[in-house]
C-alpha cells in the first residue's frame, strides 16, 4: 500500500498475494504459468488495469422525436469495467410531454442473440422547454466568447449548453457558460473544439451522464437511446462514448 512498501528483491513465497506499486496505486500481481517441459516455465505478470478508450458506441447524430436508435455493441470479453458517457443535446425549444429522453444501458450474457438483453441502468433527460439563441458572428476553434443575437434567450450563468451544427453534426459541441455579459454575451468555461457559424443555434437544457459499472459477468454492452419515452417528444442530438478497464 502507499507509504507501507516492502522489501525489494525477495522471492515470493508460494500462497501468498504480491503487490506491485506504481507510486500512487498498489495493484495485485497476477503470475501466469505455462509449463512446457519438466524443466522449464514461462511466467508473465500483470501489475496494473489497463484502460482503454472505445470507439465511439453512437457517434454524435440526430434522432427524430418518437423514435428510438440502439448503439454499437461492445464485446466485454476481458473487460472488468466500463464507464459510458452519455451526451443530450436538444435540436429545439419545445417542451416533451411527461417524460424526456431515456438512455437505456443494457447487457447481455450470450454472444449472440436479441432475446437476452436485459436493463442493467437507465438515464433521463430532462422534459422541459429549452431556449435557443444564435452567435451574432462566427467563433473559431479555441473561442471562449460568444456573442449573441438576442439576450432574451441568453444561458444562465453554469447551464450547460449545447451549439447544434446543423451542416455537420459531428462538429456540434456541449459547452458550459461561466459568465453572463448583459445581454449581449456569454463566456464558457473551455475554448472551442471546432470553429462554430453564426447561423447555426446555441440551445439550452443540454444534459451529460456518467455510469460506471462493473462487466466482468458480462459478455455484451449497448445503450438504447429511447426518444419514444412519452406522449409527446421532440428531435435531439445524442452520443454515447465509453471507457473499458481490463
Amino acid at each position: 500500500m502507499p507509504g507501507q512498501t516492502g522489501a525489494k528483491n525477495q522471492a515470493l513465497i508460494t500462497g501468498r498475494i504480491t503487490y506491485g506499486f506504481d507510486g500512487v496505486d498498489a495493484y495485485p500481481e497476477l503470475a501466469e504459468t505455462t509449463e512446457y517441459s519438466s524443466t522449464a516455465a514461462v511466467k508473465s505478470v500483470r501489475t496494473r488495469p489497463t484502460k482503454t478508450v472505445q470507439t465511439e458506441l453512437y457517434a454524435i447524430a440526430t434522432i427524430a422525436a418518437s423514435t428510438q436508435a440502439a448503439s454499437s455493441v461492445l464485446a466485454l470479453t476481458g473487460i472488468k469495467k466500463a464507464a459510458i458517457f452519455i451526451d443530450h443535446g436538444r435540436a429545439n425549444t419545445v417542451s416533451f410531454g411527461t417524460q424526456g429522453t431515456e438512455y437505456r444501458v443494457e447487457a447481455s450474457q450470450q454472444a449472440s442473440g436479441n432475446d437476452t438483453w436485459r436493463t442493467v441502468a437507465s438515464v433521463v433527460a430532462g422534459s422541459t422547454a429549452a431556449l435557443a439563441v444564435a452567435a451574432s458572428a462566427d467563433v473559431a476553434a479555441g473561442g471562449t466568447t460568444i456573442v449573441v443575437t438576442s439576450g432574451t434567450s441568453i444561458p444562465a450563468r453554469g447551464d450547460l449548453v449545447f451549439w447544434a451544427n446543423t451542416v455537420s453534426a459531428a462538429s456540434s459541441e456541449w459547452m458550459r457558460a461561466t459568465q453572463i455579459t448583459g445581454t449581449a454575451s456569454f463566456v464558457i468555461q473551455d475554448g472551442l473544439r471546432y470553429g462554430q457559424d453564426a447561423d447555426t443555434n446555441i440551445f439550452t437544457q443540454a444534459e451529460q451522464f456518467a455510469v460506471a459499472m462493473a462487466t466482468g459477468v458480462y459478455t455484451r454492452l449497448r445503450v438504447i437511446i429511447n426518444n419514444n419515452a412519452s406522449g409527446t417528444t421532440q428531435a435531439i442530438y445524442a452520443r454515447v462514448a465509453c471507457i473499458t478497464e481490463s
